[in-house]
């Protein structure tokens, strides 16, 4: 008598103890693509040996079956084309492929581009999958010294010594830490006309942020004899500065 109340009190505990215990739930896919760029941003220096080509990856983590994604591509396409407006994969690929080709590399200078790539079905994202990938691309360039000239800078009224700097591999010039260290003036010289991208050039306002050098007046942008005339604007988010004159003497 003993032993069976000594067991069904033992079965009591155990049925006791497995209604209390905590109710687990299993989670899986939903079947999905479950695609995702590696990265949101991405950068290609452009040199020889790529063949004019360059190539960016999108992951999926459902290896089940064939799959085509179809994407969005904007930014700098008259100059970089894609070979197709989907990633294809494989039954079994994780990785796909999309190639982007320009034409002869001698055909750029320094100047950077920027291309965009989006998922086209937000639904074939992964949970927590990157859907856009921005691209920068610009031509690998070797910068080599050209001498050692004055700057006079209207915009802060001082002067100072300043290395001016041409890529080897085209009429593409750089004056290293203009203003500030880390931030590069960038041109190109085509006939004595002096080309110029907006561009950050270091001075932080206290205000209105990053202060940007605008190319707004191109036709006063020239080279006379040894001087380079830079007419810009000086501008943040919120308007200009106004119109200045900066100019580099070489000896």
């Amino acid at each position: 008598m003993k032993k069976i109340l000594y067991i069904t009190s033992i079965l009591c505990v155990l049925l006791f103890t497995s209604s209390c215990e905590q109710e687990r739930v299993l989670y899986s896919g939903d079947g999905g693509a479950e695609v995702s760029f590696p990265s949101n941003v991405i950068r290609f220096q452009m040199v020889a040996e790529d063949n004019n080509q360059f190539q960016v990856e999108l992951w999926r983590g459902n290896t089940s079956g064939s799959l085509s994604v179809p994407v969005t591509i904007s930014g700098a396409t008259s100059y970089f084309t894609p070979n197709k407006n989907q990633f294809d994969f494989a039954d079994g690929e994780s990785k796909a492929l999309l190639t982007f080709s320009y034409d002869d590399l001698n055909n750029f200078a320094g100047e950077s581009y920027s291309i965009k790539v989006e998922i086209t079905d937000e639904s074939q994202l992964s949970p927590s999958g990157k859907g856009v990938l921005n691209i920068t691309t610009q031509r690998k360039l070797t910068f080599q010294p050209v001498g050692t000239g004055t700057f006079n800078s209207m915009f802060f009224e001082e002067a100072w010594s300043q290395d001016l700097l041409k890529a080897a591999e085209a009429d593409y010039y750089r004056l290293p830490n203009l203003y500030f260290n880390g931030y590069h003036l960038e041109f190109t010289v085509d006939n004595g006309v002096i080309g110029i991208a907006k561009q950050p050039m270091g001075y932080n306002h206290s205000s209105y942020g990053m202060v940007s050098w605008d190319p707004r007046y191109p036709s006063e942008c020239v080279v006379t004899g040894k001087v380079y005339n830079f007419t810009v604007a000086f501008t943040v988010s919120a308007g200009s500065f106004g119109k200045f004159f900066e100019t580099l003497t070489m000896p």
